[in-house]
């Protein structure tokens, strides 16, 4: 069974987060990083369809809070235009950060 990689953004979960014994090697090529980041891409879309339940194309903070009430505060970081919502676009931008973090650190 494939493992989620939604653990690459922590403060944005909208799963469980498994357990660092779980988590891949880091990429070590620009394919394989590439490989990864469109697989990461991948369930966060489907994530953010998923937690999008009034399908109008943003996350509202009450659909972030019902699916992940424990990371409520994380909301406000996301949300960097302070419209209230999350888009798909400012979910991506979080996700780009967090990567390349991760990317740097563990490579």
């Amino acid at each position: 069974m494939r493992k989620p990689l939604i653990w690459l953004i922590p403060a944005l979960t909208l799963s469980a987060v498994p357990a660092l014994a779980e988590m891949p090697a880091p990429p070590k090529t620009p394919a394989e990083k590439a490989a990864m980041r469109a697989r990461i891409d991948a369930e966060v879309d489907a994530q953010f369809r998923k937690t999008d339940t009034n399908k109008d194309g943003a996350i509202s903070r009450a659909e972030f809070t019902t699916v992940s009430p424990k990371k409520a505060a994380y909301f406000d970081l996301a949300d960097m235009n302070r419209d209230g919502s999350l888009s798909r676009e400012e979910l991506s931008a979080v996700v780009s950060v967090l990567f390349e973090q991760w990317v740097a650190k563990n490579g």
